[in-house]
C-alpha cells in the first residue's frame, strides 16, 4: 500500500518557526530521522506521518504548548504553492472553499477537507486519511488557525466562525483558542472541524485575480491527475480503523455504519478493492505496533490494550507472525540502534 505523502516544503515553515524559539533544525531533524538533503529538490514528496510528528516535537522541544496554533497563525497562503495561490485568487470565499477541498491531494494526500452546506450552516471538516497518526493536536490546531485566519483577513473581517470542534483534548490553557476562534469550542468530538455562516460563502476576496485563477485552474487540474485524492473506500476505512483502534471499536460493523453503509456492502466494497477489513485491521495494528514500542515510556502491555487486543498472549502472537520477533526482542533491538 502506499504511502501517505506531503510536499516536502511543508518542513520549512515548522523548522523557521521553531528556529525563532531557539530550537536548531538539526534537532527537529534527528527527533523524527528527518534527512535534510531531501529538502534540496523542491519537488520531493516525504511521508505525511512525518511531518505531522515533526509538529509534535517541534511544540515539544521549543516548550511551546500552542506551536501548531502559532504556525496556523503567522501562515501564509503562497507557502502552499499552486494550491495557495488557487485559493487567494477565487472570486468568493465559498470558491475558495470548493478549490481548497478539491486541489489539497496536490499538497497533501495524508489528509483531506470536506464541505458540507445547509441553508444556515458550512462545515469545514479536516480528516486524516493516514490512520497510523496517533498524535496530531499541533497539526489540527495549525490547519484549522491558518483557515481561520485567512477566512478572516481574506475578506476583510467580514468573517466568523460559528463552531469549532477538535478530536484531541482540551489543552491546558485555552487563552488563545479563545481569542483566536472567538465562539464555542468543543474537544475530544467526533471530528475536526470549522463552522460558519453560509451567507459567508458568497463573500468577495480581497485578492482575487479571475485570469490568473483561471491559469491556475488548469495548472492545478494538471497536478491533480498526477496526485489524485487518497479518498477511497480503502483509505476512508484505514482512517476510521486507525482512529477506532485507539481505545474505540474497529469492527466491520461500526467502520461500515461511520461510512453509512452495511457491513456487507463495506465488505463487498473492500473486496472489489483487493482486501478486506481484517487485513485492514491487520496491517494497521502492525504500524502502530511498532511505532509504539519505539517509545520507551509504553509499556508492552499498554500497546496490547491500545491496539485492541484482549489478552497480551495474543498481541505477543501476532507481533511475531509480522516481524519474526517478540515485542520485547523487538524493542531492545530498536532502543540500541
Amino acid at each position: 500500500m502506499n504511502a501517505f505523502t506531503i510536499q516536502v516544503k511543508a518542513v520549512k515553515k515548522i523548522v523557521d518557526f521553531a528556529a525563532a524559539s531557539g530550537v536548531r533544525a538539526e534537532d527537529l531533524y534527528e527527533a523524527v530521522e528527518f534527512d535534510p538533503r531531501l529538502l534540496t529538490d523542491p519537488d520531493n514528496r516525504i511521508p505525511f506521518r512525518l511531518v505531522v510528528n515533526l509538529y509534535e516535537k517541534a511544540a515539544q522541544l521549543s516548550g511551546d504548548d500552542n506551536f501548531g496554533l502559532h504556525v496556523g497563525l503567522s501562515a501564509k497562503l503562497n507557502a502552499f504553492d499552486v494550491l495557495g495561490y488557487a485559493v487567494l485568487n477565487s472570486a468568493t470565499l465559498g470558491e475558495a472553499c470548493a478549490r481548497a477541498v478539491r486541489y489539497h491531494s496536490i499538497w497533501t494526500d495524508g489528509a483531506a477537507f470536506e464541505l458540507d452546506s445547509t441553508k444556515q450552516f458550512v462545515t469545514l471538516t479536516y480528516n486524516y486519511l493516514d490512520g497510523s497518526i496517533t498524535s496530531h493536536r499541533q497539526d489540527t490546531e495549525m490547519t484549522l488557525a491558518m483557515v481561520a485566519a485567512l477566512c478572516l483577513n481574506l475578506t476583510e473581517g467580514k468573517w466568523s466562525a460559528s463552531k469549532i470542534q477538535f478530536t484531541h483534548r482540551e489543552p491546558r490553557d485555552t487563552t488563545e483558542h479563545r481569542q483566536l476562534f472567538r465562539c464555542p469550542i468543543t474537544y475530544e468530538a467526533p471530528t475536526n472541524s470549522l463552522c460558519f455562516a453560509t451567507d459567508y460563502l458568497s463573500l468577495p476576496m480581497a485578492q482575487a485575480d479571475p485570469v490568473l485563477c483561471s491559469v491556475l485552474d488548469r495548472h492545478a487540474e494538471n497536478l491533480l491527475s498526477r496526485f489524485p485524492p487518497r479518498n477511497s473506500i480503502v483509505d476512508q476505512s484505514r482512517s476510521i480503523i486507525g482512529h477506532e483502534l485507539r481505545g474505540g471499536d474497529p469492527s466491520l460493523e461500526r467502520v461500515a455504519a461511520q461510512l453509512g453503509l452495511s457491513a456487507r456492502t463495506l465488505q463487498r466494497k473492500l473486496h472489489e478493492q483487493h482486501t478486506s477489513h481484517n487485513e485492514l485491521v491487520d496491517h494497521l495494528r502492525h504500524e502502530l505496533a511498532v511505532r509504539y514500542l519505539q517509545e520507551r515510556e509504553m509499556a508492552i502491555g499498554e500497546v496490547a490494550y491500545l491496539l485492541g487486543f484482549s489478552e497480551p498472549s495474543s498481541f505477543h502472537r501476532a507481533f511475531k507472525r509480522w516481524t519474526g520477533a517478540t515485542p520485547r526482542e523487538f524493542r531492545d533491538k530498536s532502543l540500541h540502534l
